[in-house]
Order: C-alpha cells, then structure tokens, then sequence
C-alpha cells in the first residue's frame, strides 16, 4: 500500500509526463527511464525540463545567469549523492554541486547535471569539544541561530542566505575574520563523495591533500562536500559601532581619502587590535524621499566591552569628517550583523517594489597589498561618485589579524599578506542600464589595475576571468590540478573556471605535497 508515501505519488505523478515528453522528441533532459529510475532510488527530488518547478528550481540567486541544466536533483542524503554520480557518469554529463547559488560568477549551475544539496542542511553541535558537523546545504541564518542558543560561534558570511558549502570552500571572509581567521580556516575535518561514488573523510592526517585544497579551492572541483567539522568558540556577543564621512562635496571627499590612507597605514595590517573586525563600504544613502548621496562608511564588531571599543576607536573619530553613528553594546551576532548592514539604511537600499528583487549583479574582486596615497583613493572615490546608479557600492573587507596569522601554506586560501579585498558592485535593471552599468563597471576595473597585487577573492568570481587560476591561487595552482586530478581523474566535476587536470600524467614522487593513495571511509 503506497497512498501514504508522498515520495511514490509524485513518482507517479510525474513519470507519464516524462515519458510523454520524449515521445515528442524533446532531447534536452536525461532519458525518462534514467529519471524514473533515479526516482525511484532517491529519497530527494528529480527535476527535469518542463516539470511545473524546473524553470524556478534552475535560477541562482543572482538573475543575471540563466543555465538550463538537463537534470536537478535536490539530494537528501548522501546515497541521493551517490546515485546521481552514477547516472552523470553513466550519461556522461558535467556535475556541478550548489549549496545556495550566490556565486557571483554563475557557476552554481550549468547545461549538465546539476546536484542541489540545500535539503543536506543538518548541524550537530558538540558543546563539550566545541565543535559542530555541519551539512553543505545550511545557511548562516540557520547556523547562526544554532549556535547562538549554546553561546558559540565561528566566523561566517554577511548575508543569512549564503550556505557554508561553497562559501567554505572560496575560504569564507565575514566581519570576525579578523578575530579568529578565515571560515575555512575553522574547518577541523570534511567529508566529501568522489566521481566513483565512494565516500571519503579528510582532515590533517587522512586525505589530508584534498583536506588541504577544499578549504579554499572551491567548489565542484573534487567532489560533492556532504559534510564540514568546524571549531567553535565560547561567546556569541559583539559591540558594535559605525562611523561615517559624507563624500557628497569635494573637500568632503579628499577627507575620506585622507581617511582611508591613514586606516591603511594605522589601522588594518597593524594598528587595530586582532579583536576588532571592520569594513569600509562605499554606497549611496539618504532617506527615500531625498536623492541619496555617496558615504563613506565603516562598520564593525569588537569582542569585548563597549568603552574599550570607544577608546580604540578615538584615533579614528579624530580624523576629519568623521561622525559616529551608532555604538552599538554586546549582543547577539545575528542581530548586530544585521543592524551594521540594514541601519539607518541598507547596503544598498533598493525600492520594495523593485522587479526582479534582488536585481541582476556584477561584481569585481580586487586585493591591495600595498598602501595608496590620500590622492589615489580620491581619484577612486571621484569615479565611484560618478556612477549612473544609486544602487553602486564598493566595499573593503580589512584583512590581518587572524587572517595573517595562519601561513600562506596552511590551505588553499592564500591571501593572507594583504591589506584588503576591495570589491566593486553595481546592479540593473533594464537591458539599457545592464549596459551602462557593465560599462561604468570596466571604467572601474581600469581606474583600480595600477594598485592591484593580481589576485582575486575566489568567492568573488567573474565570469570574464581568464586567468583565474593565478588569480586565485598563485603559484599553488599547480599543486590544486594535481590534487584534482588524483581525486577526479576522469574530469566529472567541470565548469568554465573549475580547476583544470594536470596534462601530464599524475606521478605523486614528483609532487611531495600529495599524500598517499586515495583513503576511503570504507576502510580501502
């Protein structure tokens, strides 16, 4: 009797309609019979072209990419996983993996097979080694809540949508990166399914090559990630603060110059204490009914009391044009993280009847190792001042700390010698302004390349990079193609900037980081 199981009515529901499909000459998805029978063996969901969901179920979170992947399955538990590899190994179909689809490159999906694992979004917290094993599929919103009920916390990402399998995997910067290090740098065991279906565990005794290149080497390039163990630490309350400078006038821009060239110099790589994490972020705001007008913003949380927080921030509050907004005492990270980027206004503040929300987004990456003169962040200011849209925003995500203090070596995440990550947004939404705003968009890639160190924050990827291997990882490149091509020989995982398969045959003696043969959890 199966008028109970949900599982086997939908089965039936859609199975005629699949097979009606190809008896039409539709070519663009898996085979009824592959579909049905993946169906049948799954516990999660098989979305083909044409079901009633696919065309919602295949958007990423930004609308600016568009895949049509021939098949969807949303996993639930790791044999889902195992039998989805089967069938793209079986058809010969490119994987990719997405957790939540916030890549900014569009590399969440793809023509292929696409294996969802939002639904594996389990967390299992074990307060007594302050540690937690965390499904790919969980979000921060979920994760944050999780362990503010135990009081704990690991560094994580700004925004409550994003799910720790791919920012993870990119290394993870959020505002206490600077307190604790890197997300990836939390990461104490993974567990992950290779393209032969096996599951394998890795940490820095088993497996510990792929341990080392999944933490930052990003993902889809080794295998489907079904798990991460994370550090934890005890205490789950932050100050706050955030100070401002108008960038509206000339002289009120040359003093956020001369502000930011001082923060350089004091202030981020040395200076701020390793308690204090911040960002600097350029945006337009203003209430609703006023045209909004550029600002200079810096926000961030302090691990300790409010009134060390202030006499810390001083320094700061004595350079021209600084006006502090808000101090904010200990709370829970959730909320603060929340305030410093909706409050008074949000980064950026779009119109509530926007359409499509959010709009389409371009974003470009770019880390400075050196310091800028007062004169050249003003020459970047004044251009960020000129943009066609209020929705523009640029922001500096402060590096050193923790971040420095973990080697170069220690996972594939190797920007630690850096002052920041200057990114670039703008947004649209109409095809005309698609086109201004990629424009004003390429002005900035120009106006920024003389102070560029050449590499890019993976989790920020473009889809126009060519040379993202050396951007990425620099000279470790060569080290992640061997490691990808020990653990997926046969390329299954692939998309336009996964990590590419050595040429050459794989010879482990020429290459002494490699660990030995392949451990799998099976004991073989």
């Amino acid at each position: 009797m199966l008028w109970y199981d949900s599982h086997a009515q939908r089965l039936r529901r859609v199975a005629p309609a699949w097979k009606a499909r190809a008896k039409i000459g539709q070519t663009d998805a898996v085979a009824p019979h592959y579909a049905e029978e993946l169906q049948k063996r799954i516990v999660g969901t098989v979305v083909l072209p044409g079901d009633p969901d696919y065309d919602r179920d295949r958007l990423l979170t930004n609308p600016r990419f568009s895949a049509f992947p021939q098949v969807i399955v949303y996993c639930e538990v790791e044999n889902d996983v195992a039998e989805c590899i089967h069938v793209a190994r079986a058809l010969s179909l490119p994987v990719v993996v997405r957790s939540g689809g916030h890549s900014t490159g569009g590399f969440s999906s793809q023509d292929g097979f696409l294996i969802d694992v939002s639904r594996m979004n389990e967390v299992v917290v074990d307060t007594a080694n302050l540690s937690a094993w965390v499904g790919p599929g969980t979000n921060f919103r979920k994760f944050n809540a999780k362990l503010q009920y135990f009081d704990l916390h690991t560094p994580g990402g700004a925004c409550a949508d994003v799910c720790i399998g791919g920012y993870m995997q990119g290394g993870g910067y959020g505002f206490t990166a600077r307190m604790f290090g890197m997300n990836c740098d939390q990461v104490q065991a993974v567990r992950l399914m290779l393209a032969d279906g096996r599951m394998v565990d890795a940490d820095e005794h088993t497996n510990s090559d792929l341990f080392w290149a999944v933490r930052g080497g990003t993902g889809s390039n080794f295998g489907v990630l079904l798990a991460v163990k994370y550090r934890l630490y005890k205490g789950n309350d932050f100050a706050g603060f955030s100070i401002v400078w108008s960038m509206n006038t000339d002289e009120e821009a040359a003093n956020a110059a001369r502000a930011l060239a001082w923060l350089q110099e004091h202030f981020m790589r040395t200076g701020a204490p390793d308690n204090l994490g911040y960002q600097m972020i350029w945006a337009f705001e203003g209430p609703v009914t006023q045209p909004k007008e550029p600002m200079l913003l810096m926000r961030g949380m302090y691990r300790g009391p409010t009134d060390e927080l202030e006499t810390i921030l001083k320094p700061v509050l004595d350079l021209p044009g600084s006006t502090l907004q808000a101090l904010y005492d200990p709370q829970p990270y959730t909320d603060l993280n929340r305030i410093l980027l909706s409050e008074p206004y949000e980064v950026p503040e779009f119109p509530a009847d926007m359409v499509p929300m959010p709009p389409p987004e371009a974003k470009l990456s770019r880390y400075l190792a050196r310091p800028l003169a007062a004169s050249d962040w003003l020459g970047l200011i004044d251009y960020f001042r000129t943009s066609p849209s209020p929705y523009t925003i640029a922001a500096m995500e402060i590096y050193g700390g923790a971040i420095a203090a973990v080697g170069c070596e220690s996972n594939a995440f190797i920007h630690r010698d850096v002052y920041c990550d200057l990114f670039f947004d703008v947004f649209w939404v109409s095809e005309d302004e698609r086109e201004t705003m990629l424009s004003f968009l390429e002005g900035w890639e120009k106006r920024i390349a003389p102070y560029w160190c050449g590499r890019v924050y993976q989790n920020y990827p473009s889809p126009k990079n060519q040379n993202f291997g050396e951007n990425y990882w620099g000279e470790r490149y060569a080290l992640l193609r061997a490691i990808k091509t020990k653990y997926d020989p046969g390329n299954l995982f692939r998309y336009p900037q996964s990590i590419a398969l050595l040429e050459e045959p794989l010879d482990s003696a020429m290459i002494p980081e490699l660990a030995g043969p392949i451990a799998y959890s099976d004991g073989t």
